[in-house]
Formats: structure tokens, sequence, C-alpha cells
């Protein structure tokens, strides 16, 4: 039985710029640090890789984990680009917030791409997305009627 989602992971190019930003804008604070050289036959096996050697944080906010990774080898084969929010795969990371025009503001002045300004739905609730320095996607929400907030997936 699922208990419920742990975390998202970013691999990042910069480990101490991301974890700065995701402290700053969304509040994150730092749980463990974690690294690996290679030979690491254990992290090779959980990741998939061969010859794997990364640094770590784990970092939590309120109800949710982070990880963000920095791999110092195997050098990646793909492409670095921003993609876009249809391309298959995990597109963003989203976020529920008090007031995401004011989450939208901390995070342009932290180095996040601006992409479009937050659109308020006429029945309440807003959102945007918009990207970590990284090109990553990150939508800050606010709930309103027909936008469930976090707040209801407690047990009552």
């Amino acid at each position: 039985m699922i208990k419920g989602f742990h975390h998202p992971a970013i691999v990042v190019p910069d480990l101490e710029k991301a974890r700065e930003f995701y402290e700053e804008v969304l509040g994150f604070t730092l749980v463990r640090e974690l690294s690996w050289n290679n030979p690491s036959p254990l992290h090779d096996q959980i990741t998939g890789l061969e010859n794997s050697a990364a640094r770590a944080y784990l970092m939590k906010c309120n109800n949710t984990y982070l990880e963000l990774f920095q791999y110092r080898s195997p050098a990646s084969h793909c492409e670095e680009r921003q993609p876009c929010a249809n391309e298959p795969g995990i597109r963003h990371l989203a976020f529920e917030v008090d007031d995401a025009q004011v989450e939208y503001d901390r995070l342009a002045m932290a180095g996040g791409i601006s992409m479009n300004p937050p659109y308020i739905f006429p029945e309440g609730g807003s959102a945007v997305y918009c990207r970590d320095p990284f090109g990553n996607i990150i939508e800050f929400t606010t709930a309103g009627k027909g936008f469930p907030s976090i707040d209801d997936l407690q047990e009552k």
C-alpha cells in the first residue's frame, strides 16, 4: 500500500546554487547530505549507472522532501536544454503556496526564470509556471473552488 508521495529528485550542474535557490525561494531546509565516489557497486545498482559518483542533498519543506543531485560521473550523454511543458516525462514540480504572485516575484529575484505572470482563476485560486535557474519548470498554485488544496489530502 502506498503511504504517500515521498520526493522528486532534480539533477543540477551546480549543487550549491540549487540548494541556495530552493532554500531561499521555497523554504526547503537541509535534512542530510550524501556523496559517493566510484567505484560504488551499491549506488550503481540503485541508479542503474556504471562508475557513478555524486553529491546530493535531501531537503524538506512542510509535507514533502526534495533531492538535489550533482553527478561527477558518468558524463551525461543528454543534451543540455530546457524541455517544454508538453514533452513526455516529468515536466514540473508543483507547490501550493499562499500567494502565487509573491512566490513568483521571489523566484525571479533569486535567479529563477519568469515565463508568464500568474493566472487568477475566476472561481478562485491561481497558477503560474516558471523555471529554476537550471531550467526545471516549477508551478506555484493557490487552492480555489475546483482546484483542491493539499490540506484536502489529510484524513478527516
